[in-house]
This record gives structure tokens, sequence and C-alpha cells, in this order.
């Protein structure tokens, strides 16, 4: 813990005393302090957190966020700086024990006294063996009535198993199935935030998913694959889902093992907003694209995911299926650098996750990848050799001049003729601007040709 928030620490807690309360430190706060991963939101509670929050926040002055208000169980954030959040809750229960028990696993259910926390004591309130499952790595739901009271729960228990590299243990497990149905409850906004941490994780756990029957909820038309022959006599459509997504995950993993010189690129891209968990989300429905597109992008929107991410999986499905289906083909058309150009042109920023889940499902169809890989560097030796340092230099001809020289009115034939020149211009077929003016007049001389 750094100096600063040390201090702010001991600040607080001397406020929780002067008031006679006993601030204590809850959930994954404590989890992360055992366990020395640094935190980032901190939790708190005691029967007067709430005011506590807001004599602290006039204090340090900081704004006091509601984010809830229904009486009894009224929490409040305090934003230190955009890395660092305090939350109040009032404390559930006359005492820290009975809190606890309405928490969800094991590992969250634990509790420092500020105090002792300040002191670095490692001594928590323990009343469900947190410790023990936090050594061992297990997930294990709380006694109760756990997944009932928030069926969310169902899916975090893959969350952090998935970001913590845990292990579920079995009786959660069944519980999980049992109540599996309840998600259906749950508001999609808050499924969607789980789902996109859990698949930007490494480790997804879609196995257990599966196993549980959390997947079919989530998801009900991946239930028909099941019952779908697979690109093989011997497998199913979802097993070539599951096939495919699993080489996704390792090749995410470790993009050099198949695209070492563009591996620094593809984490760069990777890091960027959801494209992590939003590429996973394109390998998990590919199958479903493939036979019923708008039935996808309905499934997408009921998710409630930005236009943004929805135009990101679309594209990013529309022009992977592309790119396995030129590499399919007789001529495989990527071996002529005008394709590349027009591939890398229409795809934008989704060809990086295009490439990546174009792999994926030849590894995961067991298809041949000994041309295929070559051709994947190949495309992206042109993007970062050519068609990057290409878009630093200026344009040779736009609408002014072909309006000017050639007395056109703006047309779609306007966009024909400066698309025809700039990938000219980038394939290095043509350097100045009279020698696009020369491209520009063959061009219009042709169609006019065309059109007698």
């Amino acid at each position: 813990m750094d100096p600063s928030t040390q201090n702010l620490l001991i600040g607080l807690n001397r406020i929780s005393q002067e008031r006679g309360d006993s601030l204590y430190l809850i959930g994954g706060t404590i989890r992360d302090h055992l366990t020395g991963r640094p935190s980032t939101d901190y939790d708190f509670t005691s029967p007067q957190a709430p005011e506590i929050a807001r004599q602290w926040a006039q204090q340090v002055h900081r704004t006091l966020v509601p984010l809830d208000e229904t009486p009894g169980h009224e929490t409040y954030r305090v934003v230190l700086d955009k890395n660092l959040f305090f939350d109040f809750t009032t404390l559930q229960g006359k005492t820290i024990e009975e809190d606890l028990a309405q928490r969800d696993f094991t590992i969250n259910a634990m509790a420092l006294s500020l105090a002792d926390f300040t002191d670095g004591s490692k001594a928590p309130v323990d009343p469900f063996h947190g410790q023990n499952d936090l050594q061992n790595k297990i997930i294990r739901a709380i006694p109760g009535r756990a997944f009932e009271e928030d069926p969310l729960r169902l899916l975090r228990a893959f969350r952090f198993a998935a970001t913590l590299q845990f292990t579920i243990e079995p009786e959660t497990l069944a519980r999980i199935q049992k109540h599996k149905d309840g998600l259906n409850k749950t508001a999609k906004e808050r499924v969607t935030y789980e789902l996109l941490i859990l698949l930007g994780a490494d480790r997804s756990h879609l196995d257990g998913m599966d196993q549980t029957g959390l997947i079919e909820v989530l998801f009900p038309g991946l239930a028909e694959l099941k019952a779908q022959p697979g690109c093989r006599s011997d497998t199913t459509a979802w097993q070539d889902t599951l096939n495919a997504f699993g080489e996704l995950e390792r090749t995410l993993r470790r993009p050099e093992t198949f695209l070492e010189p563009h591996a620094p690129l593809i984490k760069a891209y990777l890091a960027e907003h959801h494209h992590y968990a939003l590429l996973k989300w394109s390998a998990l429905i590919y199958a479903l694209n493939d036979r019923n597109e708008s039935g996808m992008v309905d499934t997408l929107k009921e998710f409630r995911l930005s236009n943004a991410d929805i135009q990101f999986v679309v594209r990013t499905l529309k022009f992977s299926t592309q790119v396995l289906s030129e590499s399919r083909s007789a001529s495989r058309g990527f071996e002529r650098d005008s394709a590349v150009y027009q591939l890398i042109r229409q795809s934008r920023s989704e060809l990086i996750s295009s490439l990546l889940l174009s792999l994926a499902i030849r590894l995961g169809h067991q298809e041949d990848i000994a041309y295929f890989v070559p051709m994947l560097n190949r495309i992206l030796d042109f993007y970062t050799e050519v068609y990057i340092p290409a878009q630093d230099r200026p344009a040779l001809l736009d609408g002014d001049i072909l309006k000017k020289k050639f007395q056109l009115k703006p047309s779609p034939l306007f966009k024909d003729i400066l698309d025809q020149v700039e990938e000219a211009r980038v394939l290095g077929t043509i350097h100045t601007q009279e020698e696009a003016e020369q491209l520009a007049e063959e061009w219009i001389t042709s169609q006019v040709r065309l059109a007698e």
C-alpha cells in the first residue's frame, strides 16, 4: 500500500473512532490484502458507514456519489482519483458475522477492522474459512440462499475462477446447475458487465459453464449447435465452437506462436477497449452467425452492448468469414497485393481481430495451416510495412481536383475514382499528382465506353 493511501485510511479510522463506530474493510479488499494483490477499490461497512462517508468526503474535499439509497442498504462512493475508490455500505445485520453470512463466496466473506488493517494485520474475521479456500485456490459459495438472493452470483463464480485462476468446488457447481435459470431474472446490463470481465481473462472456464448449463441460459441458440453436425463426421457444431474458442484463448495468450513478427502489435491491439473480450465473444457465436446472422445481431442487442461493440463483433465475424473463404478457394486470393489492400481497407480496425478469429477457427476445425499462417503474416507485413506508412503521406487527388480538371459533379463516380487512385498510391504504382490525374482520366474514359 502506498503511503498516501495509508494516510487516507488512518484519517478515516480516526473519524470512525471519534464517532464510537468500528469501520470494517470487507470482501475483495481483504481477499486482495491477504494475497498481496494491489487494491484500487476499498469496501467498508459499519452501522454508521453512510454518515462516516459523508463526513470523510467533506474532510478530503471529494464528492460523495450515491450508489444505492435504499433504506438499510445505503451505499456511497468516494472517488479519490481514477484508480482509487472507497465504497461505504450500511452493515447488513447486527454483527459483522451476520453481514458476512449474506455474501457470495467464502473468499469474499472476510473482514478486518480498519484499525487492524492499517496496522498490517492479516487475521480477519473469517466465519466460513475463506482463508483456507484462498490458500487452496477454491471458489466455494456461502451456505444458504446465495444464488437465489442474487442470481448474478452464478456468473460471478466463473468470473472469479477466471480472473483469480481458481477452481470452483463440486458442490458449488451443483448449486449453479440447480439455480441456473435464475440468471434470466437478472438485468442484462449486469450480466454483460460480468461477461466482459470473464471473457477478458486468459481462461474463461467455458467448459464449466457448459457443464452446468449456464452457457445455454446465456445464449439459448447455442443449444441447437449440440444437435448440428460439425465440420467433421465425429464432431458437432458445438464441439467445433469449443475447440475454436480454446484455440483462440491459447493464441491470445501467446500470439508469437504463429504470428511472432507481429506479436507486439497484436498485444497492443488486444489491450484496447474490450477487444480481448469481444473477440472471444465473436468466437462463441461464430457458428450462430454462420446459420442466422440477423438472430446473432438481435442476441448482441439483448445484451445491451454498445453500438460500437456490436459493430466490432459483427465486422469481426464478417471479415473472418471472408478470410476463411478466400483461403479455402482454389485461387487463394490474398496472394495478390490488391486483394490484401482491399481486405485491410474494408475491415479497418477489425483487421487483426478477423485474422485471429479465422486462425482459431482453422485450428479448432483441425484444418491445415501450412499455407494459412504464412498468409496471415504476409497480410500483417503489408499492413505494417506498406499500408500504415502510406497513411502518413498526403493523397494525390481529391474532389476539388476532379471537379476543376474533369468538370465532374459530385456523384458515386467520385468515390470510385478516388478509391482507384488511392489503391494505386498505396500499392506504389503511382507517385505523383500527374500520374493520379492520368489514372483518373483513364478510369473516366473506361466508364464512358461501358455506358455506350
